[in-house]
Formats: C-alpha cells, sequence, structure tokens
C-alpha cells in the first residue's frame, strides 16, 4: 500500500473560443478528443466569474457542476448551474432548435432529460440553453430547481451567460485523493469518476468501475452514482463525521495493512492516514482486498495533493 504524499495540480484551459457575433459553426466530423475515462474537455473561462465545482466523466458523458462567483457579495459565490456535452450524433437535436435562437444558441423552457438524478427512473425537464460546438459536442446548460432558488435562482438570462462560458478543448484530468494502480478487477473499467471541489461541493470524490459497454446515465444531475456499476468506490476526509460514524461499523479486518472493516457482499471499508476510502460491491473479499493493495491514498482533505485515479 503506497501513501500519497504530495502532487501539483495542473489546470488545462480550453482552446475553442465562442463569441455571439460569429456565425454558427457546422459541427466538424466526429474527432476522437483522446479523452481518457478520467478526463474531460469541458471547462469555463474564468472571466465570466465562474469556478467549477464538480466534474462528471461517465463514459462517452461528461459534465460540470458551476458555482457563480459574480455580483453575489459572497466569497463562495452562489450555484451556477450544470453543463452537460453530448457526442456527436446523441443528441435529439430538434429539442433545442425549435426553440428561441438568440445569437449561436437556442433556449428552450421543457428540454427533456431521461431521469432527474441517476437512478431515479423519472423523465425530467428543465429550462435549457444549447449550442454546437466545432468539435461536434452539443453543450446545453440548465439548472437543478431545487438550488436555483433565491439570490441564486438562474433564468434565461443567467443560462445564455453561462453557455457562453463554456469551452471544449484539450482533455483534462479529473483529480481525486487515490490512484487505483494497475490491473482492476477482471472484466471491468473505470467508467465514471466524480471529482469535486471540497469547499463548493459537499459530496464525495466517486469512482465507478463496470464492464466498458455499460451505458452512460441519462440522467440531468448527478446526485448519486449511475446505475450499472459494479464498483462504487467513494472517498472522505478522517474527520468528525467519520469518528461518530466509526463505531458502528461492523466486521473489524485489515486490507492492505490498514484497519479495515468488512460487510459481505456489500462493502469494504478502510481507514488510511489521512483518509477513508469505502468500497460497495458484489465482488469477493479477495477481489476488493486486491484492489486496495494496488492503491495510492492520498490526503482527502488536501485537493492540491490529489492524482488522476488512473495513469
Amino acid at each position: 500500500m503506497a501513501v500519497l504524499v504530495a502532487c501539483t495540480a495542473a489546470v488545462i484551459i480550453g482552446a475553442n473560443q465562442w463569441r455571439s457575433d460569429e456565425p454558427v459553426a457546422a459541427p466538424a466530423a466526429p474527432v476522437d478528443p483522446g479523452r481518457r475515462p478520467w478526463q474531460v474537455t469541458l471547462d469555463l473561462d474564468t472571466k465570466a466569474g465562474y469556478v467549477i465545482s464538480a466534474g462528471v466523466s461517465d463514459g462517452a458523458r461528461q459534465g460540470l457542476t458551476v458555482q457563480n462567483l459574480a455580483f453575489s457579495g459572497k466569497p463562495d459565490g452562489v450555484y451556477g448551474g450544470e453543463v452537460t456535452a453530448f457526442p456527436p450524433g446523441t443528441l435529439d437535436e430538434q429539442q433545442l432548435t425549435v426553440g428561441e435562437r438568440v445569437n449561436d444558441a437556442w433556449y428552450v423552457p421543457d428540454f427533456t432529460f431521461a431521469e432527474h438524478t441517476a437512478r431515479d427512473g423519472k423523465p425530467w425537464q428543465a429550462p435549457a440553453v444549447g449550442r454546437p460546438d466545432p468539435s461536434g459536442v452539443w453543450v446545453v446548460v440548465y439548472a437543478d430547481p431545487a438550488r436555483s432558488v433565491g439570490e441564486a435562482a438562474i433564468g434565461r438570462d443567467d443560462l445564455l451567460r453561462l453557455a457562453a462560458a463554456v469551452r471544449v478543448g484539450p482533455a483534462r484530468d479529473l483529480r481525486l485523493p487515490l490512484s487505483l494502480g494497475a490491473g482492476l478487477p477482471a472484466g471491468l473499467d473505470l467508467t465514471y469518476v466524480r471529482a469535486t471541489d471540497q469547499q463548493l461541493d459537499r459530496q464525495p470524490p466517486t469512482l465507478g468501475l463496470s464492464r466498458a459497454t455499460r451505458e452512460p446515465s441519462g440522467a440531468g444531475l448527478y446526485a448519486r452514482p449511475p446505475g450499472g456499476l459494479d464498483v462504487i468506490i467513494t472517498t472522505e476526509p478522517r474527520n468528525g463525521d467519520w469518528d461518530k460514524r466509526r463505531p458502528a461499523l461492523t466486521g473489524p479486518t485489515t486490507a492492505g495493512g490498514l484497519q479495515a472493516w468488512y460487510e459481505q457482499g456489500k462493502r469494504l471499508t478502510v481507514e488510511a492516514e489521512r483518509c477513508v476510502v469505502t468500497i460497495e460491491s458484489a465482488l469477493t473479499r479477495a477481489e476488493l482486498e486486491k484492489l486496495v493493495d494496488r492503491m495510492t491514498i492520498g490526503d482527502c482533505a488536501d485537493p492540491e495533493s490529489w492524482i488522476p485515479p488512473l495513469s
């Protein structure tokens, strides 16, 4: 078991610019951007007043949750909305192009997702703005109604401003407090990553393993991991919340030389020096312990030290 000491995060700003005074660019022929399962090509123009609070890579789909720092008067800003990218050929473009055209984008009051949140099974509609990117993807922005309230309420003009701030550029890594190492369980690949900014997003950084053929979620929001994952790995810092949860765990054991708790057919929880890792899976105990043996676990409370989950 290796323990991570430090790693400097790198940020690559997307190069493709979008301006409202330019004509609509015809989508180019689909090009493989070289995006790996732990990478996204979505980014933001930081001069527009937005920052990323969470990034998601779910198979062919990728998305961002955004914080709006402009005009709020709060150091951390307010909720700014959601961004998702539809690869070429995966979006019913008529959902958008029948709407109100504003410069190079379209606004619709009722864009439809297959689900509201992953695995809830209920179709969901929301106001949205979409635009085609020269890379061939469609960028769609919208908001979670539960968070778009009060001074954080997001309307048509806010969505248009967010859409104009989105960039599609070179693939960049999503970083987490652990790396899986070589040799994943047989037949499984890394197909889901949700990386968070701990100051702005309270959900735990999460990894998911599944068959490579698993379809990405059609949900608007990733409030929980999508269905079809064979292994779900979450991380949390060793803080007061962990101290309260720890005494209730059963099945004490060790894994990778670390204190652990095993619930047969459900989960393995591992306590490292500066991080707690929970693996939910029906895989055998031996397979889960082998996964832990190969992990590099870092500091869950220090995002500056986080690294890509695979190298």
